[in-house]
């Protein structure tokens, strides 16, 4: 079994919240990557492509992987 472990990821929740805190979202976007050393949060077809990677017939020899999709922040202490 394979897993893949999701950072920030862009999604409407964060984009209600944006709206919620009368700010713009990219305002709200850049805020959150403070943090993270890729300076960006991730978009949604970044973990898509991880995930049909998984899925798929090219990773039929990958097993027992977890994999961190966070732009480097779970490696940050």
């Amino acid at each position: 079994m394979n897993t893949v472990s999701l950072g920030l990821v862009r999604a409407a929740q964060h984009e209600r919240k944006a709206e919620e805190a009368g700010k713009p979202v990219e305002a709200l976007y850049t805020e959150m990557a403070k943090d993270i050393p890729l300076g960006r949060v991730g978009r949604a077809e970044e973990a898509a492509n991880v995930i049909a990677f998984l899925a798929s017939g090219a990773a039929s020899y990958v097993t027992g992987a977890s994999i961190n999709l966070d732009g480097g922040a779970s490696g940050v202490l």
